[in-house]
C-alpha cells in the first residue's frame, strides 16, 4: 500500500498544481462531452483511446502543457498497456485540477459523474469519484486516503442519511452531503497533507 506516513500540514503538490494549470470548469465539462460523443463512435460507451483523447484536446483546446500533464495521466490510467482508459474516472480524477476550494472540487467532480444530472448517485460511485481523485493526487506525489478511508467517509454519510439498507449499493442524494464530505476529518487530514499513504509520482 505504499510507505506509512504521518500527519503534516504541507502544501499539497495537486493544489499547487491548479496554480499553475490553465484547466477550468467549461473545459473539463466541455472535455467530458467531447470524450462522449468521440467514445460513441465505436460502440463503448465508456473508453475512450490515446488518439480520441488527443482528439478531444485538440477541439476544446487545451493548451499544451496542461494537455502534457493530462497525457502523462492517461498514461497513468491506462492500467493494461492497451491506450484506452476509462474517460469518466478520468474527468473526476482531474477535477482537483481546477481552482477552488477542495469543497468546489469535490462537488464538481460528483456533478460531472452524475451525468443524468439527478442528483442521486450510489454510494459505491461516490466512493469510486473520491477514490479517482485521491489516484491522481497519489501521481504527483501527495499523502492520499486508503481505499478503507475513503469507503469509511461515504458510509458516514450514509449513517447521517438515515442508514444503509444495501450497503454502497443504496442511493444517496448527494448534493446534501457534499459539505459534510468535504467537512469530513478524514478529507480534512487528506486535505492538508497528512494522508495516510504515499505512493510517489507516477504511481
Amino acid at each position: 500500500m505504499g510507505n506509512q506516513v504521518g500527519k503534516g500540514a504541507n502544501r499539497m503538490a495537486i493544489a499547487a498544481m491548479s496554480n499553475v494549470t490553465h484547466i477550468e470548469k467549461r473545459e473539463l465539462a466541455a472535455l467530458l462531452g467531447k470524450f462522449k460523443e468521440i467514445s460513441g463512435r465505436e460502440g463503448n460507451s465508456n473508453m475512450i483511446n490515446r488518439t480520441e483523447f488527443g482528439e478531444a484536446l485538440s477541439i476544446v483546446g487545451i493548451n499544451q502543457n496542461d494537455a502534457d500533464i493530462l497525457d502523462r495521466l492517461f498514461t497513468m490510467y491506462d492500467k493494461s498497456g492497451d491506450d484506452q482508459i476509462n474517460y469518466r474516472d478520468f474527468i473526476v480524477g482531474i477535477a482537483p485540477l481546477i481552482s477552488g476550494t477542495h469543497q468546489e472540487k469535490i462537488d464538481f467532480a460528483l456533478r460531472l459523474f452524475d451525468s443524468e444530472g439527478s442528483s442521486y448517485m450510489k454510494a459505491r460511485d461516490i466512493v469510486n469519484v473520491l477514490s479517482q481523485m485521491n489516484r491522481v493526487a497519489s501521481y504527483f506525489g501527495d499523502p492520499v486516503m486508503t481505499e478503507e478511508q475513503i469507503t469509511s467517509v461515504v458510509v458516514d454519510v450514509q449513517d447521517m442519511a438515515g442508514g444503509a439498507v444495501d450497503g454502497l449499493n443504496d442511493t444517496v442524494h448527494y448534493v446534501e452531503y457534499i459539505k459534510i464530505i468535504s467537512d469530513h476529518p478524514i478529507v480534512n487530514t487528506f486535505i492538508t497533507g497528512g494522508g495516510s499513504v504515499q505512493y510517489g509520482m507516477g504511481r
